[in-house]
């Protein structure tokens, strides 16, 4: 399959290719992605069926009936080399724009796991708190359940090994860390990263014809801490650790 020095591409299915770039947690590389898949979009819309991307990769779904895999990746790759010698740059005003607050009731009842990640760390719990609600996160990926969006990234002293024995229950709502990330957690499931908050938002609008996640791909994210009073008039309830 092709390559140059930014990506390789791989024949994924008979419908399918994966465009695979260096494997970090990168904004810069992560928006060229994003930018790159709206011109494939765009420019091939009469070949490509659906895409999908991640934090280093790009899947594209096309009309296998209408060309060869060979042929539509040597596409993909003209379409990149492209953009390099063009040296696009990609755009990040809309980002800055279009910041998504998430208020979060920090209490020890709601985050059930900062007493032990304080000591962990050796972080008070306030200071937990504070490093995590004044941090401007990333949308990189939407996966694992239904709009749950991967953010990134936490600040180092926040960066954490999940834990060692996942839990069965975690409530809707639930804001979690692990390893450079943070999440919301938009409805209850199994989960092994640490609970340090609770959300009112919902994640997710859902019906028939469409899905639609709260957070998009490639959008900005804060966290802002409320009271519990703040937290309950917004329409949350408090789920306790049994």
């Amino acid at each position: 399959m092709p390559t140059s020095q930014d990506f390789t591409i791989h024949c994924n299915s008979e419908n399918s290719v994966l465009i695979v770039w260096p494997e970090k947690i990168c904004a810069k590389q992560h928006r060229a992605i994003s930018c790159y898949q709206q011109e494939i979009k765009k420019k091939l819309s009469q070949l490509v069926i659906e895409t999908v991307s991640s934090y280093n990769s790009l899947m594209v779904y096309y009309r296998f009936d209408l060309m060869s895999s060979q042929e539509f990746s040597d596409k993909l790759q003209r379409l990149w080399l492209h953009r390099l010698d063009k040296k696009i740059v990609t755009n990040t005003q809309t980002e800055t724009q279009n910041i998504i607050e998430i208020p979060v009731y920090y209490g020890v009842e709601a985050g059930w796991d900062l007493p032990e990640l304080s000591e962990k760390l050796a972080i008070p719990i306030n200071e937990i708190i504070s490093l995590h609600s004044n941090q401007v996160y990333r949308a990189y990926a939407l996966g694992f359940t239904p709009g749950f969006c991967y953010l990134a990234s936490l600040p180092k002293p926040l960066q954490i090994a999940r834990r060692s024995n996942p839990r069965i229950f975690i409530p809707q709502g639930s804001v979690a860390i692990a390893e450079k990330q943070t999440a919301v957690y938009p409805s209850k499931s199994p989960g092994g990263w640490h609970v340090i908050g609770q959300t009112p938002m919902t994640m997710f609008t859902a019906n028939k014809e469409d899905f639609i996640p709260a957070i998009s791909v490639g959008q900005q994210v804060t966290f802002k801490a409320v009271s519990r009073e703040e937290y309950r008039l917004l329409g949350g309830k408090v789920e306790v650790q049994n």
